[in-house]
């Protein structure tokens, strides 16, 4: 039964009046061993104070709402563990919204958290929307006045605050992993071009290909929208071509391309070399444990947390951005050729 002031009172055998007082931080003239019993009794009896009453007097809500596009990706439920954990250490409490990968499901969770009375956003954008949703939906957080972080899929934007990972390197250590391995005709993968991160990773794709002499091949390059059936299906339009790699740009598009090229009679890595990215713990437990570029998931959630707490709080100037750096997991499904 939820412990209430009266109960507090009746323990400490003082009034509810001083008690509430005390509580609440109020100024009075309450002798400090009066104060020390309450605090006490309240201890003593699990007291917690009720968050609406709090909301009242402070016009917070201490909830953040957190956006996903799709919460069944390993990637999404890494990050929530982080930010839940953050929160919890915090006071805080997280309302989560799952997009299902749909941009105006999007918008409409915005404006219910918005009503709802969240102190802040943070979004893992959908890709489904495109470039102008992406600007839409940044430009309509910024006018709520409302603080926002965007998660890893980011757009920039001169209101955005984001926690990111250094996506050139990561597509740089992929690439450059493939190509140490003796792999020169390396597909890629993409995510959503307009997206900073998957345009980010493409050009370490390509920086890696200059630094190694390799032409860039475009007919190589296919874009899967960082969802799996996106991803199989840009796969099964690179049946034919040549190719002894391929470099996906997220963990669900790498499934996807991995059982892609088993329908099409190609085994991993023996007819081609899978490298993937984000490293969620599938990747490590599926049937060929796969060579990934991680992103420390668990920590950027916590990170994206603690930032929107601190802009909340006013502890933290905007904009703000948060940089992790990923490194390269090697696993079972990229083989050197030099050995062939």
């Amino acid at each position: 039964m939820k412990v209430t002031i009266k109960d507090v009172a009746e323990r400490a055998g003082i009034s509810v009046t001083t008690v509430s007082l005390v509580l609440n931080g109020r100024p009075s003239r309450i002798r400090e061993e009066t104060k020390e019993a309450v605090r006490k009794a309240a201890e003593e009896l699990g007291y917690v104070p009720s968050q609406v009453a709090l909301g009242l007097k402070t016009k917070r809500s201490h909830t953040i709402g957190l956006i996903v596009s799709d919460i069944r990706n390993t990637f999404y439920s890494s990050l929530a563990i982080g930010i839940e954990a953050e929160c919890r250490r915090n006071g805080w409490n997280v309302m989560l919204c799952n997009s299902g990968d749909h941009a105006d499901r999007e918008e409409e969770y915005i404006r219910v958290l918005d009503n709802k009375g969240a102190d802040g956003i943070i979004l893992g954008m959908t890709s489904a929307g495109g470039q102008k949703h992406a600007e839409k939906e940044a430009e309509y957080l910024a006018s709520t006045g409302m603080p926002f972080v965007l998660l890893d899929r980011t757009v920039i934007s001169e209101h955005s605050n984001a926690v990111i990972a250094d996506h050139t390197l990561g597509g740089y250590l992929a690439t450059k992993y493939l190509l140490e391995c003796g792999h020169s005709r390396i597909a890629c993968v993409t995510g959503s071009d307009y997206l900073e991160g998957s345009k980010s990773r493409l050009e370490g794709y390509k920086r890696a290909l200059r630094e190694y002499g390799v032409a860039y091949d475009d007919s190589l390059v296919v874009r899967g929208d960082y969802n799996y059936e996106g991803a199989f299906a840009a796969v099964e339009a690179l049946a034919g071509k040549d190719f002894t790699a391929l470099f996906a740009f997220n963990d669900m598009m790498t499934y996807a391309a991995v059982n892609a090229l088993k329908k099409q009679g190609r085994t991993v890595p023996e007819d081609v070399s899978v490298i993937g990215y984000d490293d969620s713990f599938i990747a490590e437990i599926h049937d060929v444990p796969l060579t990934m570029i991680r992103q420390p998931l668990y920590r950027m959630g916590e990170a994206a947390a603690r930032m929107l707490i601190d802009i909340i709080d006013g502890r933290r100037a905007q904009p703000a951005t948060e940089e992790f750096i990923p490194e390269l997991i090697i696993r079972n499904s990229v083989r050197d050729i030099h050995e062939a």
